[in-house]
């Protein structure tokens, strides 16, 4: 008896710990869990999505890049100064001359061939100021247009984001959709799987019908561990599109809907693409163009102007002479070796590079919204039969497990109207998918809101 209270205490003591454990644990899935509209999704995406940074980087190169072709307009200005030391004749005379300081004396020959050490120091303040560069002027506009083409990449980037958040999101909501018809499934199927069991004992059916039933139950659980891990990896993508490390666990808040879509017709302008993706490919061909004639244009002279001011002393801290100097200079490289001739046949490459790009993207653009709506379509009639079905099956169903209950039903027919029913609400669910994704797509293709 005393060792019965003695494990009475014991277990006192031992379920409050329990329920404390069970308790903290559920805390710490609660603070992992994210409850999210789709909307806060994609904020979220947007703001932290790590292909979204890059190319708001790229897009701030190409910014620096442009800004550094503003030298093809803007002075250049830079300061020198300069200490030496020279027993050299000429080099002695010349300093000496620049400073202003040179005496009869200095044209003795005996001090014009050995002058000895000299010493100077000078400070040199240079400007020069691009006057006319076509070929690097074609460049700037060049690269104008590879920002701007960078630019409608970012844009274009966070359309694609906020579209895969979009399908991330609402197969997340399908799989937890699809959890819920397995699960009801299952339920009835452990239920016909009790009720052949006792219709076994009571040997109102074979052992054959039974293990149809029992073989079904399982074919269930197996669907629905499928589904449940279908549903991490589609977690733990949609954790990603939005920074996460994957540990979080996201819960809808949205559900799929049968949203009112615009009819299209065939060659309709309404469906004509102009995205930003086009829009980045179309600004490439813009670059190369000016690329091409960048390359022409190196073949004429350059002009630029130039100055100077330059201090001269021989004492480190003096500025005892100065003179100046400006000037122009034309500069024309007429023969390279073939170097400009090999840049310009590369240039026009390229161009013929970026124009096939640009018309295969856009014809792939065009089939990808005729896809979609294509997909549309079925769906909306899919949606259609698959409602009919689910009614239909329904109605099968409760008529063979009445029949069933009497004794008058095989456990296989019941067994195949379950799986018909099933399989019509998963259908369904997927053609309600199918119908957001199409719009999803088309709002992607065609920068709208349908």
């Amino acid at each position: 008896m005393n060792r019965l209270q003695s494990y009475t205490r014991i277990l006192y003591l031992l379920v409050p710990l329990l329920l404390l454990t069970v308790q903290l644990r559920g805390q710490a899935s609660d603070n992992r869990s994210l409850v999210l509209s789709l909307e806060e999704a994609m904020e979220i995406a947007l703001e932290q999505n790590f292909d979204i940074e890059q190319a708001a980087n790229e897009a701030d190169k190409s910014r620096a890049q442009y800004r550094q072709t503003s030298a093809v307009f803007l002075p250049q200005l830079s300061f020198e100064y300069n200490a030496v030391s020279t027993n050299d004749p000429l080099n002695v005379f010349g300093f000496k001359m620049k400073q202003q300081s040179v005496t009869e004396q200095d044209f003795i020959p005996a001090s014009l061939n050995d002058p000895g050490s000299y010493e100077n120091y000078s400070a040199v303040f240079e400007i020069r100021q691009p006057l006319f560069n076509p070929d690097m002027i074609s460049q700037r506009s060049a690269v104008k247009h590879q920002l701007k083409s960078s630019n409608e990449q970012l844009q274009g980037t966070k359309n694609y984001i906020r579209y895969q958040v979009q399908k991330q999101y609402f197969s997340l909501v399908l799989y937890n959709r699809q959890l819920q018809v397995i699960e009801s499934a299952l339920q009835t199927a452990g239920e016909h799987r009790r009720q052949a069991q006792h219709f076994l004992d009571e040997g109102m059916i074979s052992k054959e019908d039974y293990l149809a039933a029992r073989v079904y139950e399982l074919e269930m659980e197996s669907r629905k561990l499928n589904t449940e891990n279908e549903r991490t990896e589609v977690e733990e993508n949609l954790a990603l599109l939005m920074g996460f490390d994957g540990s979080n666990v996201i819960v809808p808040s949205d559900s799929l809907q049968l949203k009112p879509a615009p009819r299209f017709t065939e060659n309709d302008p309404a469906i004509d693409v102009n995205n930003a993706q086009t829009r980045a490919i179309d600004y490439r061909v813009r670059a190369a163009e000016q690329m091409v004639k960048s390359s022409d244009f190196s073949f004429l002279p350059k002009i630029n102007l130039f100055g100077s001011y330059e201090y001269n002393d021989n004492d480190i801290a003096g500025f005892g002479a100065s003179s100046y100097m400006i000037g122009a200079n034309l500069r024309w490289n007429i023969f390279s070796g073939l170097s400009k001739a090999g840049k310009s046949m590369e240039a026009r490459a390229d161009l013929r590079q970026a124009q096939s790009m640009q018309q295969n993207h856009r014809f792939e653009q065009e089939n990808r919204v005729r896809r979609a709506v294509r997909a549309l379509e079925h769906a909306e009639k899919e949606l259609e039969l698959t409602d009919e079905s689910i009614r239909q099956s329904t109605e099968a169903v409760k008529i063979r497990s009445n029949r069933y209950a009497q004794g008058m039903e095989k456990t296989t027919d019941l067994l195949e109207a379950e799986t018909k029913l099933a399989e019509a609400k998963l259908q369904n669910v997927m053609a309600l998918f199918k119908h957001n994704m199409s719009i999803a797509a088309l709002n992607l293709l065609l920068e709208t809101n349908l």
